[in-house]
């Protein structure tokens, strides 16, 4: 069997762009009230609950004008007075990151975005004894699925239900899993595929269940499926307290997405 080329570094990076951007797409687009708004390389997703991480001003290439064209966005959000983000791929336009400060909005953090090459031949662990994952379409495993992301994340499972709704799981290329022990659910993850790219997301697991390799098992088994759809490598957005688990899973750092948001009882507009 001939193997694959390996895909350069700058091809990953691009890749890992697109099924970010792809992906809330797809999220928003699904919710009840979410938009989806593109023009001249800003990409608004807006979810409309009020919780600035998904709602969010991507810059997606370098901008014209880039104070203009971020005005319009924290106008746009303000407008709706919702709570937001601007994320700026590492190294893709120091003039826009300059931009957003200048309108309030300071950077807070970096995002690590990872990537696993050639997820056809990466070494796949045998499932967990006693973990049973299911995929998440009906009424009962969805509503599994979203009370373990509110416990998970910290967040009301409205917001939940609201950004994994059934419509989101008939998507193309989305499939939501749950993750059961003994028969009560344990563990979540999300795989939402395009371009040839697994994108894994909704990695979570409940307070009383970490540090057993559930969320690791239940990362192993979007990438399978990612996979299994023609996939050629999987990518994801790491938090602190996952990053050291994908680097042992063989993910590898490949860019980080830069964060400016209005400061906590900063003013509007």
């Amino acid at each position: 069997m001939q193997r694959r080329r390996r895909l350069t570094p700058d091809e990953m990076i691009m890749r890992a762009d697109a099924n970010y951007f792809d992906s809330f797409r797809t999220i928003a687009g699904a919710m009840a009230d979410g938009e989806v708004r593109e023009s001249g390389g800003v990409l608004i997703v807006a979810s409309r609950l009020p919780t600035a991480w998904l709602n969010i001003a991507f810059v997606t290439r370098p901008l014209a004008e880039p104070e203009r064209q971020l005005r319009e966005a924290v106008t746009y959000f303000d407008a709706h007075r919702l709570p937001f983000i601007v994320r700026v791929r590492q190294g893709l336009d120091t003039a826009a990151e300059r931009a957003a400060e200048a309108l309030g909005l300071p950077y807070a953090d970096t995002v690590p975005a990872m990537a696993l090459h050639d997820i056809a031949s990466a070494a796949m662990p045998e499932p967990i004894p006693g973990l049973e994952i299911r995929a998440a379409y009906d009424a009962a495993t969805l509503g599994d699925h979203h009370a373990v992301v509110a416990e998970a994340f910290g967040m009301p499972v409205e917001w939940a239900c609201a950004f994994g709704s059934q419509e989101f799981s008939r998507q193309p290329g989305v499939e939501l899993y749950v993750g059961y022990l003994d028969g009560k659910p344990v563990a979540t993850s999300a795989l939402i595929a395009s371009r040839g790219t697994a994108g894994v997301y909704n990695v979570g697991c409940v307070a009383a269940q970490r540090r057993r390799g559930y969320g690791e098992a239940m990362t192993w088994h979007a990438a399978r499926r990612g996979r299994e759809q023609g996939c050629e490598m999987a990518s994801l957005q790491a938090s602190a307290m996952g990053e050291p688990v994908y680097a042992r899973m063989g993910f590898r750092l490949v860019t980080g997405y830069r964060t400016f948001t209005r400061p906590v009882g900063g003013t509007p507009g």
